[in-house]
Parts: structure tokens; C-alpha cells; sequence
């Protein structure tokens, strides 16, 4: 069976792609491939915030596909390949970035992870903006166990989730974590009940779409690019990315909205359009 990502619209300026290649969801440039269409075309019908979800009982992504790792690294590398990335991409170099094209894309994206994400399963979480989990999900970096290790972000987005020390252990140790240990450690933002998982990430996508869309992509835009500089150059990019969104006149106007609703006498909640 192809791998498949199929796109449906459940909430207002909210897009759902349903990843699946059962029976375990095993990643490659299939898949990684169909995700990108997928996203590109939910981000094309003009949503504001995109869910990633499986339908395959028991797993988000298992991890990327052993077998594809051996078929690409048992041929001799050709001397272009050889100054060249070898993450779990690399002899497609169209679909490298399906963990990057995630993490830079100007909508927002959510994993809800309905089973184990291991491996490039997680990696691929981590690569979205936002994780909510069942509560019988699993992660894993367990790539050291057969003799690599974590290749799309399980070194380096991870460690910037939660820290150093404990990424160290999760890439060493090897054994998987349980929905609540990923929650207490900051690498997964929500968990919530089985049948629930669906529902509650959709309803979760539907409040943040609410908001205009530029500011979204705004923030997104500003933690991204100010993670990796020095805290001066940082602010002064945030900075930049603040007057530019400040100066659009759908901006001026809500903020106008906004002051108005605290001259009539309406506490911050209404001023902000915020749910109590």
C-alpha cells in the first residue's frame, strides 16, 4: 500500500492531514513527500493552522523505515555525496526538509501523536510547532541501539526542547517515554485521553487559527529565527518583526478595536477578544 496523506478541512482556517502507510507508518520519501503536498495544500486553501495525524491504530510514525536506511547506505556514496547532510533524506534531496519544511513553514502545524513516534516519528514532532499526545503514546530516539544515531532533529531540535541533559539521556538511554514523561520534560505541550486525542487537537487548532494570520506567522517567525543568535541580534530581529506587523492597517485597526473596548468600560478579556 502507497503511503497516503490525506487533507480535510474539520474547523474554520484549520486543515487535517491524516498520515498513513499501515501497518506501522513507517517513514521515507513516500511519505515524507505526501506530507509536504498535503501541508502545501492545506497552507494554499488559505488555513491558518495545520494538524498532523494518523489513522493507523498504535502509531503516529513508527520510526523511519529500517529497510530504506540499509538500501541508501549500502551503496558506495558517489564523491558529490560524500560533502553532503546523510539524515534520513538524504539521496532525496527534494524531501530532506520535510522536518525542516515543517518547522519553517508560515502556518502553524500540530502533531498529535496517537501511538509511538519513535526515531524519525519523533523527529518529525519535533519539527512541528506544537505536540499533543494520547495518553498511550510513546516517543523514542532508540537509534543508537542499531549503531546510528537520531539523523532529522533528535540531537539538535530536541535538545532545544528540553535541555542538553536530558536529550543526552533520551539519545543514550534509548528507551522509549510515555506521553506524561515527554509532557514534564517540555517536549510535548498537551496530553489527553485516547479517544479524545482527535477532537481536542482539532478544537486546540481552532482557537490559535482565530488569530489573524500574519501574527501567527510572526511569532513563529520571530522564536525561529532569534533561537539560534545571540540574545542582542535576536531582539533586534524581533524587534524588526514587531514594526513590520505593527505598521499593517488590519493591525492598527484591532488595536484601535481594542482601546475602544476599554474606553467603554470592558475589562482585558474583551479588550483582547479572549475566551474566559
Amino acid at each position: 500500500m502507497a503511503a497516503t496523506a490525506t487533507v480535510a478541512y474539520p474547523a474554520p482556517k484549520v486543515g487535517l492531514v491524516v498520515i498513513g502507510d499501515p501497518p506501522h507508518n513507517f517513514g521515507g520519501p513516500d511519505l515524507a513527500e505526501a506530507i509536504i503536498a498535503a501541508v502545501q495544500e492545506v497552507q494554499a486553501a488559505g488555513r491558518s493552522v495545520v494538524v498532523l495525524a494518523s489513522d493507523t491504530p498504535g502509531y503516529f510514525i513508527a520510526h523511519w523505515s529500517l529497510q530504506w536506511i540499509v538500501d541508501v547506505f549500502s551503496r558506495p556514496a558517489a564523491p558529490a555525496e560524500q560533502s553532503q547532510p546523510a539524515g534520513p533524506a538524504a539521496a532525496r534531496p527534494e524531501v530532506t526538509s520535510v522536518f525542516d519544511f515543517l518547522e519553517t513553514l508560515p502556518i502553524i502545524s500540530i502533531a498529535a501523536n496517537n501511538g509511538q513516534a519513535w526515531g524519525g516519528g519523533a523527529e518529525l514532532s519535533w519539527g512541528c510547532d506544537l505536540r499533543i499526545a494520547a495518553e498511550s503514546a510513546t516517543y523514542g530516539q532508540p537509534e543508537v541501539a542499531l549503531g546510528i544515531i537520531p539523523g532529522a532533529g533528535g540531537t539538535t531540535r530536541l535538545a532545544r526542547l528540553i535541555g542538553p541533559t536530558k536529550c543526552m539521556e533520551m539519545i543514550l538511554d534509548g528507551r522509549p517515554i510515555t506521553a506524561q514523561e515527554a509532557l514534564a520534560l517540555g517536549a510535548i505541550n498537551r496530553v489527553v485521553p485516547d479517544d479524545r486525542l482527535r477532537e481536542e487537537a482539532i478544537r486546540w487548532a481552532s482557537h490559535i487559527a482565530q488569530w489573524p494570520d500574519w501574527s501567527l506567522a510572526a511569532c513563529k517567525r520571530s522564536l525561529v529565527e532569534g533561537r539560534d543568535l545571540p540574545l542582542a541580534e535576536a531582539r533586534r530581529n524581533e524587534g524588526r518583526i514587531f514594526v513590520d506587523v505593527a505598521r499593517r492597517p488590519e493591525t492598527l485597526q484591532l488595536l484601535r478595536e481594542g482601546q475602544a473596548r476599554y474606553d467603554a468600560g470592558e475589562d482585558s478579556y474583551a479588550a483582547f477578544g479572549l475566551p474566559r
